[in-house]
């Protein structure tokens, strides 16, 4: 719980910087520096998970997981360009490396899943500071109530049903004053989209996560506060390019 109020504040007070200096490109360097941090220790952990006894292996993915969480301060081309620097840098230790007893598919799909995720979630974040802040900040309110209502109800639920469900209801009540309000570059039917997807990504987003780790309950703190960004936040950074309306 501290963690996730820790997470909430780093995060949105990255995001409101850019309303102090009426600049979205510190917003963007903030988030982005912020949301890496996170990433690198993510891909720390799921290193870990899969190969305990390989500190190299765990080091490199959480050098390639920052590599591509930060290029996002650029904006969506620094999406792109962080994910293929990222990759280059995890190739780079599949072809040096030669302490492991994996082979190489092996090796490279543990590298993947424990860098790219997380760290495209992190540098999305930080490119939709980039593009639009407003946005973000919908995006990290609608997230967050997500996470409270599913840790509060989930917690002590007896099914895997009831902490979505109420994590969904929360999100609810943001996307119902998103909606009444309408702040720009929102209008209604663009507030219904970017919900609509929002709703599904959290839930599966959290799935996809407990998929990259050897085991569904593993340890993975740093993993646990991106989860709910792993899917939501790429679709909605796509939304902000694909979409004429929003910029």
């Amino acid at each position: 719980m501290t963690l996730g109020v820790l997470w909430f504040i780093f995060l949105m007070g990255g995001a409101l910087l850019g309303f102090n200096y009426d600049n979205s490109a510190v917003s963007s360097v903030a988030v982005a520096l912020v949301t890496s941090t996170v990433a690198a220790l993510a891909g720390l952990q799921i290193g870990f998970a899969w190969f305990p006894k390989n500190s190299a292996t765990r080091t490199w993915t959480a050098i390639a997981a920052f590599v591509v969480g930060i290029a996002g301060f650029y904006g969506p081309w620094g999406v792109v360009i962080g994910l293929v620097v990222g990759m280059l840098v995890l190739t780079a230790y599949l072809i040096l490396y030669r302490g492991h007893r994996r082979t190489s598919a092996e090796l490279f799909d543990v590298l993947v899943r424990a860098a790219i995720p997380v760290g495209l979630a992190s540098a999305s974040l930080g490119a939709m500071a980039y593009r639009n802040l407003p946005v973000l900040i919908a995006l990290i309110l609608f997230v967050s109530a997500y996470e409270i209502g599913d840790f509060i109800v989930g917690s002590g639920a007896f099914n895997p049903v009831e902490g979505p469900m109420a994590g969904l209801i929360a999100a609810g009540v943001i996307a119902f004053f998103l909606f009444l309000i309408q702040p720009d570059p929102f209008s209604s039917e663009t507030i219904l989209m970017f919900v609509a997807v929002a709703a599904v990504s959290c839930v599966a987003g959290q799935y996809l996560a407990s998929a990259l780790l050897p085991r569904g309950n593993t340890w993975s703190p740093a993993l646990r506060r991106l989860d709910s960004y792993l899917i939501v936040a790429p679709l909605w950074l796509l939304l902000l390019v694909l979409l004429p309306d929003i910029h």
